[in-house]
């Protein structure tokens, strides 16, 4: 059959021509069977027809209802996008303000709510506080403040000696630290202060030595007595240790102590020394009456590392209760605003509304403190009181001295009556042999300072270098030796510390990092009950925000000095206790 001619007129076309009138389709069709009953020719004719005459418009409105279905898809599509991207910015946002509500409110003036307490220093008793504030019992919302940064690695630390141990864990690298000037405040001097979450917990000796019952005592606060005192020894303590002794220790509590790991040659010639002149042999020098003789010393050490205040408290504080405890390090605090008010009962008192400071890059930031926030000042004994001068708290001569005009409150023991326990460092020539097992010690250690990261950590390294000491009485009167009750034996309260260094490492006296001579050994001699005091004298205003540059410490009485005694030297310091 010829093909049919398409008409001009769509609607002229013939359909008797198109459909066939019937079609009996086998159950698996081919094209042959179709075209058999239909005109194919004629709709390829029809197909061409039509297309030549109405295609432009047809394949515009195809196009128009894909490009319509197109923009509907990406239209949908962006707004469910833009949904979800707005739901996870709230996630965020509602995650970032409960743990790190500090940081946001200082950086993007957002999610500043309010806390219960802002603490000032993040050293071993602002950890303690922080610990105790925000945990279960209390459930406050709590802001730590630190000039520093991260020490040990569970605080966040990166100065690494071994594998997942910094420099501030291992136990035989303390006097390593206390010369690492970065860590420090730079205060000139004898001052060895850290400048470090876990303040000057990371950077001591590691003794346990508790306070004597006649120390408590002695302070005479009615609130402070030596149970409360004992209980809260227990509390803390989880002792590694057996034996009689251990009816005056605890376990179950946040921080180890323990005997030392390793008994050095030196220690128990020196013990044995202390028998043959008949003095005491200490069993425990935390038991109250065996105080006074010769013994080893207990460490705050777990297993071979520090256990430092920040590390066994502020750190699983944070991260047992994010949402009510906050740290900020490199937080430098210079001033705390004040304001005069009136308290509950219409008493005129004076509150904190404002803390200033600057961040690590030196950028100014204020932390406002509401009404009902208490701030809590664990900043160090130098610190502290600097502080509270500058903030307008103190002796009102001491301020106008310095151009901080009157003070907002007076109180004249600011910055006063600080006490340090100063000591003598003696050094003695010995044979090499007495001190070998040492030697092999410290060379190893010497070693790492140069080579970089250690591939395996030696068991010694856990050992802070020395075991053993003594607390003695000088026999000169004593105002804290309570007189003896009738047919009881006078207690002496021991004024004076040995402790036994098989290598010089003591700083104060080892003023360069890992001087070391393996045929010299050093004893301290320190005073523990001084009578001396000392004050903080402030620079005139204008200086610069360090302590190096606002601070001194003006000694009232004994002054720093250097000498030589017998074959060693003497100084002014501590033990590194």
């Amino acid at each position: 059959m010829p093909p049919r001619e398409a008409s001009a007129d769509a609607g002229a076309m013939e359909s008797t021509n198109l459909v066939p009138r019937s079609i009996e389709m086998p159950v698996a069709g081919t094209y042959e069977a179709i075209a058999e009953a239909v005109d194919v020719d004629s709709l390829k004719g029809f197909r061409s027809a039509s297309d030549a005459g109405g295609s432009d418009g047809a394949r515009r409105r195809r196009r128009r209802r894909r490009q319509s279905l197109i923009e509907g898809y990406q239209l949908r599509w962006l707004v469910r996008g833009t949904i979800l991207a707005v739901m996870l910015l709230v996630v965020a946002g509602v995650v970032a303000m409960f743990m790190y509500p500090a940081e946001l409110c200082r950086s993007l003036a957002v999610g500043c709510r309010s806390f219960d307490y802002v603490i000032i220093g993040a050293g071993p008793a602002g950890s303690v506080v922080a610990h105790h504030l925000s945990s279960d019992a209390v459930r406050a919302r709590v802001l730590v403040l630190e000039a520093g940064g991260p020490s040990q690695r569970a605080t966040g630390g990166s100065d690494f000696l071994y594998n997942n141990l910094t420099v501030f864990d291992v136990p035989l690298a303390w006097s390593y630290v206390a010369h690492l000037g970065q860590y420090h405040w730079d205060m000139g001097g004898d001052a060895i202060i850290a400048k470090v979450v876990g303040g000057c917990g990371v950077h001591n000796a590691m003794l346990y030595v508790r306070a004597l019952p006649e120390n408590i005592e002695s302070w005479n606060m009615s609130e402070w007595q030596w149970k409360d005192i004992y209980d809260q020894y227990l509390a803390l303590e989880h002792f590694q240790g057996s034996g009689e002794t251990t009816k005056w220790h605890s376990m179950g509590g946040p921080m180890m102590t323990s005997a030392p790991i390793f008994k050095d040659l030196l220690g128990k010639k020196f013990l044995e020394t202390t028998k043959n002149l008949g003095m005491p042999f200490s069993r425990d020098f935390n038991i109250p009456n065996e105080r006074v003789g010769a013994g080893y010393y207990h460490f705050n050490i777990r297993h071979g590392v520090r256990d430092g205040a920040a590390a066994t408290l502020l750190t699983p504080a944070l991260a047992a209760n994010p949402h009510r405890l906050s740290l900020s390090m490199f937080t430098l605090v210079e001033h705390l605003g004040l304001e005069a008010t009136v308290g509950k009962h219409g008493e005129p008192v004076v509150r904190v509304n404002e803390v200033r400071g600057v961040d690590r890059k030196g950028r100014p930031w204020t932390q406002t403190i509401d009404p009902q926030t208490r701030v809590i000042l664990t900043a160090g004994a130098i610190n502290t009181p600097t502080l509270l001068m500058k903030s307008g708290i103190g002796r009102r001569q001491d301020l106008l001295d310095v151009g901080l005009g009157e003070p907002v409150v007076e109180l004249p023991d600011v910055g006063h009556k600080l006490q340090d326990h100063p000591a003598v460092g003696l050094v003695f020539q010995v044979n090499p042999p007495l001190v070998a097992d040492m030697a092999s010690i410290y060379r190893r250690f010497a070693n790492w300072t140069e080579e970089g990261v250690l591939e395996t950590y030696p068991s010694s390294f856990g050992y802070p270098g020395f075991s053993t000491g003594a607390f003695l009485h000088s026999g000169i009167t004593d105002a804290r030796t309570p007189p003896p009750a009738e047919g009881e034996e006078q207690v002496l309260v021991p004024d004076l510390q040995l402790t036994v260094f098989p290598v010089i490492i003591e700083p104060h006296v080892m003023k360069r990092r890992l001087a070391i001579n393996f045929d010299h050994v050093l004893v301290t001699v320190a005073m523990i009950d001084p009578k001396t005091h000392y004050h903080i004298e402030l620079e005139q205003e204008g200086g610069t925000s360090e302590p190096k540059d606002d601070d001194s410490i003006h000694h009232t009485g004994i002054p720093s000095h250097e000498s030589t005694a017998n074959e060693g030297s003497s100084g002014s310091g501590g033990d590194g206790g």
